[in-house]
Formats: C-alpha cells, structure tokens, sequence
C-alpha cells in the first residue's frame, strides 16, 4: 500500500467517529425535558402604570386625594420548569391583602393566576399582584409586613424525595 493510500486510510478512520458523533447529537427539545426541574421565583414592588390605574374599578378606587404616585403594585411569580416528569408540584402564593392589616384598608385591586397541570405541561406556573396605597408606609414598612409571608414552591420526581423552596416574600421582593 502507498503512502497516500495509508494516510487517506488514516484519515477517514479519525474523521468517522466525529462524523457519527455529530450525527447523533440529541435534539434541543430532548435535553431541555431532560434537564432537572427548576424553581423561579420573583417579587417586585414598583409603581404602577397609567394602563393599570385606569383599570381599577370604580368601586374600589383609591380614597380622595391620592395620585397614581401614592400607588404601588407588589407582583410575585413562581414556576418549576423542566417539570413534566414530576408526579407531584405544588405552589402556594400567600394573601398579598395582608397590607390591609398594616392601618386601614389599603388595597385597590388584586388578582392572581395558577396553571398546574402534572404530566401535560413542563411548566407549572402562579402569579399574584396587589394594587394598594402606599402613603404614609416606607419600604421597609411594606417588608416587615410580609416579613413573615413565605412563597411555597415544591415538586417531587418519582422515587425521590420532594424538592421545596420556601421564600419569604419581604426579604426578596425587588423594588423598581
């Protein structure tokens, strides 16, 4: 055999692995059901938009006297992603009226949201905001009233231990 006939030889046997390698490669969607299942947690205190001002209704508009800038809007959001294979997840956003409790009644407008559905989808997500007045309340007047109120997020593979993350919402809430 020639010298050129070896090393084209050689050649291909080196480059076959790498051909089939990268043929093999697994697609995107693949690793992403495989990845391990994620907690997100977020919560945020910040000033509320002329869009959402005008959506508050009439009957639970602010006292006299008090402009979009006395409002603020306090939104938490949870999601365990890569989570399809989980035969159980759980999420528990507690009451964001607690701020009624600080003096008065406070809040203006609330809402929340919750998608759950094990085994269909790969995310489970809840959400909260609460609408409320805020004169007269410093930031840390609104942390050390939910100090104490914690976000629950929780799921558990088959045959493994439940993973739980409990978050207290005035120790992490961001304010923009």
């Amino acid at each position: 055999m020639s010298l050129k006939v070896r090393i084209s030889a050689l050649l291909i046997l080196l480059a076959l692995p790498t051909v089939m390698f990268v043929g093999c490669k697994t697609p995107d969607s693949e690793l992403q059901s495989k990845s391990a299942p994620e907690i997100q947690t977020e919560a945020v205190l910040s000033s509320i938009t002329e869009e959402e001002y005008q959506k508050i209704g009439t009957g639970s508009k602010p006292e006299e006297g008090v402009s979009i800038n006395d409002l603020k809007k306090l939104s938490v959001s949870v999601k365990i992603i890569h989570s399809k294979n989980a035969v159980k997840r759980e999420i528990r956003i507690p009451d964001l009226t607690l701020i009624d409790r600080y003096d008065r009644v406070r809040s203006t407008s609330a809402g929340s949201f919750e998608q759950n559905n094990i085994g269909t989808d790969d995310t489970a997500e809840s959400a909260a905001w609460i609408i409320f007045d805020s004169r007269g309340m410093s930031e840390q007047d609104i942390r050390e009233i939910f100090k104490q109120s914690e976000i629950y997020a929780g799921y558990r593979i088959e045959n493994r231990d439940m993973i739980e993350n409990k978050i207290s919402i005035g120790e992490s809430f961001v304010s923009i």
